[in-house]
């Protein structure tokens, strides 16, 4: 299926969600319902497409959606004007409509260029570009320092990770300490792991058994994680 093979070329790049709306989303499922190993395509399914939600930037952004008709063909377009307007991609089903890298779209009167995926080739052109075309842009948590919860295990080390955790949790970046990491003796880098749902394993290479901490952060994807470590490198990676 040109779709999951399209998925797993994502997720070389850490891109592991689509967003799509409840129409299309409705379509979608009913044409993989009758499909040969369906259980599994519905894994994928359930695992890759979610439904859109308000994020900062296309809160910032939607007054430019909202103040011109945007249409492909004679029909109306959400999807397509939003990856638009964010400067992303669109990803589309491979159909002969559809095989293009590029989708063409008006925008009142004028034509918008709109980068499009429907192959794992597709995926190879456009997204290495927009990844190093795109800055993250990180937001701040609103929870005062004394709000963030700091959870640790009980055992060696807690009153080490207790400083430490309240050291990092004057990071704007960070949300809470979830818990501490078993020891990682052999561990020689702050940063042990960073994850696509804004979590990040860290380790005090300075302390004997190289305690740690899993910490939340408000990263909303890889790339955003991964800059915010970098901060918390920088701030707080030396005793």
């Amino acid at each position: 299926m040109a779709l999951i093979r399209t998925y797993r070329t994502l997720r070389k790049y850490d891109i592991t969600t689509c967003r799509i709306d409840s129409i299309d989303n409705l379509r979608l499922f009913q044409m993989i319902q009758n499909m040969p190993d369906s259980l599994n395509i519905k894994n994928f399914y359930f695992s890759f497409f979610r439904p859109p939600y308000e994020s900062a930037s296309v809160e910032q952004e939607q007054d430019e959606y909202y103040s011109h008709n945007w249409s492909y063909g004679d029909r109306p377009c959400i999807g397509l004007a939003l990856a638009s307007i964010l400067n992303s991609a669109g990803l589309s089903i491979y159909e002969s409509e559809w095989n293009a890298a590029f989708i063409h779209l008006m925008k009142d009167e004028d034509i918008e260029i709109v980068r499009n995926i429907c192959t794992n080739e597709r995926v190879d052109i456009h997204i290495p570009q927009l990844q190093s075309e795109r800055e993250p842009e990180l937001i701040e948590t609103d929870l005062r320092i004394e709000d963030k919860k700091i959870t640790l295990r009980h055992d060696h080390g807690m009153d080490v990770l207790t400083e430490f955790s309240k050291r990092l949790i004057k990071s704007p970046y960070v949300i809470s300490i979830v818990n501490s990491l078993p020891f990682n003796p052999s561990e020689r880098k702050f940063i042990r792991k960073i994850r696509d749902d804004g979590l990040i394993e860290i380790v005090l290479p300075w302390t004997d058994q190289k305690y740690g901490v899993v910490v939340k952060t408000t990263g909303r994807n890889i790339k955003e994680t991964k800059r915010i470590s970098e901060i918390l490198n920088e701030r707080y990676g030396g005793i």
